[in-house]
Formats: structure tokens, sequence, C-alpha cells
């Protein structure tokens, strides 16, 4: 083991702010964004589009500034689990802490799904009946791969992030560019009226309708605060790296939807949404013909990087859990070598990568991809409202002291808290639960299973050891100290 390194202790002063920014675009993943948002933002507010992801962008910021703020003062690589934890009694800090690593996990999920379903793609491409064996195939690949970049230490792996966003955005670029050139050939004009309220096809409503998937597009960029221990001067850089990972996203996904609006007939580009296609895929086929395969390619080179980063996310807050007793101490062991949580990834990897196959043989691959797609959303949002908590709790004496102290320790967090629960009730509850059970009664019974379930162990496991206490038994080794 590194003798620098104290037992429990991630490297310090490994990664620098490219390395950190790298790995926020990685989890927002313009390409997946782009090819997955732009179908129900164009259907829900047409050329208004790119100004739905402006006031979605507008709506986020709260949330980032809480987490800046945050991770000045303390920067933790639990994050937002660690924040909490700060704020409010030992066993709800828990309960919360189960709660930000489900976020993260059910985001690495979807990555091995995502491939899974791609692999299928690509064998019918070639002529091969898809079915079981592609997808298995893609999973195991989506979980092979990352995973040996991942354990090889944190340097490794913004590395291995950045090869695959620089492919990525490589190819979204060309193909944005060229979406541009031939609307001009065909004497398309070039305007900003998707920047202008009056280019929505439904008015304010559709508006705010399309600006649910643009937040749900920028949930991501907090994995840079779990990085905390390994970055360098972290009080500085991690605040910096979370607000520039944000700004080169946004600039980023607000260009791509503006070009892709000139693809096509704004009707023709409905009817194919409408009819369950991705209009992404058709625009790429109008503009490249054959040459459209790269953006599958470029949707399986994002689903590699954001297995890392959702590893790395993941594998960060359940380390910390174990070092506080939050959860079994063996997921704080760090690997000898390269100073990574191996037991939280050796937990991550293999569950995730059973979880990945059993849903998609029970329910269909790309179902599959949506269910997990969607059970992440009531993780993410109550992760969020929990910073926000913590930042009204830890900060409130300065939020007496100055005008700019009340809007970053108040204003600030209650403008985000309003947000996200909004969107966790409008795009969760509400919507979810006017589905079909396949797609959206099931998610929703099993994101609010899984918070009750672990709050139920959590508060017998507090039983116990208040038991214990009274009737002055030897307390039980397997009891984590904080209950």
């Amino acid at each position: 083991m590194n003798q620098s390194r104290k037992p429990h202790q991630l490297e310090a002063n490994t990664i620098g702010l490219l390395g950190a920014v790298t790995m926020g675009v990685v989890m927002l993943s313009p390409a997946m964004s782009l090819y997955g948002v732009f179908g129900p933002t164009f259907l829900a507010a047409g050329k208004a589009a790119p100004l739905a992801f402006i006031w979605a962008l507008a709506a986020t910021l709260p949330t980032a500034i809480s987490y800046v703020l945050l991770a000045r003062e303390h920067p933790l690589s639990g994050s937002a689990a660690s924040w909490i934890g700060l704020t409010v009694p030992r066993p709800i800090a828990n309960w919360c802490g189960w709660m930000v690593f489900m976020y993260y996990f059910t985001n690495f999920i979807i990555q091995p799904v995502t491939l899974g379903v791609f692999a299928g793609d690509f064998a019918n491409a070639v002529g091969i009946t898809p079915g079981l064996f592609s997808y298995g195939f893609g999973i195991a690949l989506c979980c092979a791969w990352p995973a040996w970049i991942v354990y090889r230490g944190i340097s490794v792996s913004a590395k291995g992030a950045l090869g695959f966003l620089v492919f990525e955005s490589a190819v979204v670029l060309v193909l944005c560019l060229s979406v541009i050139a031939m609307a001009s050939r065909n004497g398309t004009a070039l305007d900003l009226e998707g920047f202008s309220l009056t280019a929505s096809i439904n008015g304010a409503p559709g508006i705010l309708r399309a600006m649910i998937f643009g937040m749900l597009a920028f949930c991501g960029f907090d994995v840079i605060s779990t990085l905390a221990e390994e970055t360098k001067m972290a009080h500085r850089l991690i605040p910096k790296a979370t607000l520039l990972a944000l700004l080169v996203y946004a600039l980023i996904i607000t260009f791509g939807v503006w070009s892709l609006s000139f693809g096509g007939d704004q009707n023709s580009l409905r009817a194919v949404a409408e009819s369950g296609r991705m209009p992404i895929s058709e625009i790429a086929d109008r503009v490249w013909g054959k040459g459209s395969l790269l953006v599958s390619l470029t949707a399986v080179s994002a689903a590699l990087g954001l297995a890392i980063a959702t590893s790395i996310g993941a594998s960060r807050v359940l380390f910390s859990l174990g070092r506080e007793n939050n959860a079994p101490p063996a997921l704080a062991r760090l690997h000898p070598r390269f100073g990574v949580p191996w037991s939280a990834l050796n937990l991550i990897f293999g569950v995730g990568l059973v979880a990945a196959f059993l849903s998609g043989l029970l329910i269909g691959p790309y179902t599959s991809y949506v269910w997990w797609a969607t059970t992440s959303t009531f993780f993410a949002m109550l992760t969020y409202m929990m910073v926000h908590f913590a930042n009204l709790v830890l900060n409130r004496a300065k939020a007496r002291q100055s005008f700019l102290g009340w809007l970053g320790y108040f204003v600030v967090p209650v403008f985000g808290l309003s947000c996200n629960a909004y969107l966790l009730v409008r795009s969760f509850f509400l919507e979810l639960w006017s589905q079909d059970w396949a797609s959206g009664k099931s998610v929703v019974v099993f994101d609010v299973t899984c918070a009750l379930a672990i709050a139920g162990i959590i508060g017998w496991l507090q039983c116990q050891k208040r038991w214990q206490k009274t009737t002055h038994l030897a307390p039980n080794p397997a009891l984590p100290e904080q209950f």
C-alpha cells in the first residue's frame, strides 16, 4: 500500500481540473442526452426546444450553486451523503446516504442495458437476428471494459472517459454541422427563432413540458463532487470544475438541439417521434445515409464513458458509507496498489451486470432501458433536494450576514428545492403513475419500495441497538456503531 495514504483514505492530489471537468461532462453525456431528449422536447415545444434547455439550465443552476457552496467548504467523497450527515440524526443520514448511492447505481445499470440494446441493432445490421446472446454480449462488454479502466485508478479512469468523450463529441459536432450545411443547400433560412417563446407549437405549456426533459438531461454534473478527496486543492477545484462542466455541456446540448431542429420538416419529425422512432436516427439517415451507423457507435461510446463515471460516483459514495460505518466496513477497503474502493466496485459491477441481464430478460431490452432511466429520476431528485436542505442548514448563519449570503444560502436552496420537488412530482409520480404497469407504475412501486425497505432496515437496526443498551447486553459487532 502507498505509505502516503492512510487506511480508508483515497489517493489525494491525483486528478486535476481537466480530469474533473471530463468526468462531469461524461456523466452528462452530450451524445446520449441529445439522442434521447431531442424527440420528446421537439414534440412538446417544436422549434422552441432550444429555449426549453435555456430555461432548464436556469432551473438547474441553483442546484449547481448549492453543490459548489457545499463542496467549497466540505470537500468529501461522499458528496450529498456526507453533507446531509452533518445536518440530521445519524439514522436519517444513513437512509439519505443510501438514496444517494441508489441514484448513481441505477444510473450505472442503464449503461450495460443501453449497450445491450445497441448490440442488437449492430447484429441486425449485419444480418444476424438479435436476441439474448447479442444483448448479453453488450452487457458483458459494458461491464468488462469500464471495469478494466476503473479498477486501475482515478487517473486512468479520467483518461479513458476523456477518450470516449472526445469521440462522441466529435461525431455529434460533425452531425450538427452537416445538418446546418444541408439546410443551407436546401434553402432553409437559419435563424434564432428557436430561442423565442413564439416558436413553441404549444406556447408556454409546451416549453414547460419540454423543460422537464431538459432538467433531466442536466442531471449528472454532481458526480464531480465525489472526486473531492482525490483532486488537487479540492475546495477550489471542485466548485470550478462543476460550473465549467455544466457550462460546456449546456453549450453543446443547446447548439445540438438548435441544429437538429433544421434537420427536417417539423411535421415529419413529429410524425417520426410519434411513431416511436428516434428523430435523431431519421435525421442522420437523411444527412449521412449509411454513415448514420456512427450515431450508434457514439451511443456505444457514451454508454462506456457513462459506465466509468457512474461506477466511480457509486463506489465513492458506498466507500464513504462503509468508512462511516453506515454500511458494511468491508466496502471501505481500498486496493493495495491502485487505491480504489475495490470491494465497492466489485458489488457495483457484479450486481449491475445481473440486474441489467435479468431486467432485459423479463421485460425486453428497450423497455428495460426506459425502465431504468425513469427509475433513476426518483433518486436523483431526492439527492438534489438533500443538497439544498444541507445548504440551508449548514449555512443558515451566513444567510443572515449579507445580501449575497441571503441569495446563496437561502434564496438559491429554497428555489432549487421547489424546482426539484416539482420535477419529482410531475415527472415521476404523476406522469409514470398514469402509464401502464410495465413502464410506469412498476417504476414508482419499485423506487418507493426500495426507499421504504431501506428505512425499515435502518429502523430495525436502530431498535436492536437500543434494546441492547437497555438490557445491558454486549453490543452486536454486526451492527454499525452509528446505531
